[in-house]
């Protein structure tokens, strides 16, 4: 690791894919060969779940041929999920346990054609110059401290014209912790919209729009909530959560009520 992408190590465990397949087979479901939709919310790591997927998707406009590059691409749910609408997906991420099992979970799904799955940096990926139609980067910022080489980099690679998607936990790295991505402020990066912004101008691009989303992500932090108090339904809450998953999830809910934190999507374009 190096100090523009710090240590994921509190997302991997190695027994993820075991937990997965036992998820999908509690459901009934053959690991092997299955839907994406029958993963449910196990797969997005990101507050809103799939729903948030979904309007991030549609917000940008992707669909049939759509060439999507997904920054920080986790176990690949969004992937999926864009990959269903006709989109060629390339996801990169640093951790290899999600890599290895997200390809996994495409070829199990019928999707390995559409999804390339990469182990590669944000910030150095070595695909090729103006590549993408779209990219997207979906809760990945709090763990990055240098997000302007990682938004340089998403510059270089999409074609004139072309849309940046990023969904991201926005305001003040003062929080109760843990947090789902961090265990202390010292590995949580967080920063405000404006922060975001100026990065994304300097890199570049400009701003189209912003949605926040606090109302449809702290029902969806309710219902995750109880998934979690009750533990009956693995496939209602994201696999990728730690033993504190409930107190990380209690917290999160409580930044968001008081504003500390605001799920906001902010739009940006590289000019034609």
């Amino acid at each position: 690791m190096n100090s523009i992408e710090p240590s994921f190590d509190r997302y991997t465990s190695g027994t993820l894919r075991d937990r997965v397949f036992a998820a999908l087979r509690s459901a009934g479901v053959d690991p092997q060969a299955f839907k994406p939709a029958q993963l449910r919310e196990a797969d997005h790591f990101h507050t809103g779940g799939l729903q948030a997927t979904s309007f991030v998707a549609n917000s940008l406009g992707l669909g049939a041929g759509t060439r999507v590059l997904d920054v920080g691409a986790g176990l690949g749910g969004p992937a999926r999920c864009f990959a269903m609408r006709g989109a060629l997906v390339t996801g990169v991420d640093i951790t290899a346990e999600f890599v290895d099992l997200a390809r996994e979970l495409d070829a199990n799904c019928a999707l390995d054609r559409s999804i390339t799955m990469l182990r590669r940096p944000g910030h150095d990926t070595g695909l090729a110059d103006a590549s993408f139609d779209a990219a997207v980067l979906m809760h990945v910022g709090m763990n990055l401290a240098d997000k302007p080489s990682v938004f340089a980099e998403v510059w270089r690679l999409l074609r004139p014209g072309a849309v940046f998607g990023i969904y991201d936990l926005m305001g003040t790295n003062n929080l109760p912790y843990p947090m789902p991505w961090a265990e202390r402020a010292e590995a949580s990066f967080v920063e405000s919209a404006a922060d975001y912004a100026g990065a994304l101008k300097d890199a570049g691009f400009a701003i189209t729009g912003q949605v926040e989303r606090t109302v449809e992500v702290l029902e969806v932090l309710e219902q995750m909530r109880g998934a979690l108090a009750a533990g009956t339904d693995p496939l209602a809450t994201p696999l990728v959560l730690r033993e504190d998953g409930p107190l990380a999830v209690a917290n999160l809910s409580a930044a968001i009520t008081s504003r500390q934190l605001v799920p906001l999507l902010m739009l940006a374009s590289k000019p034609a």
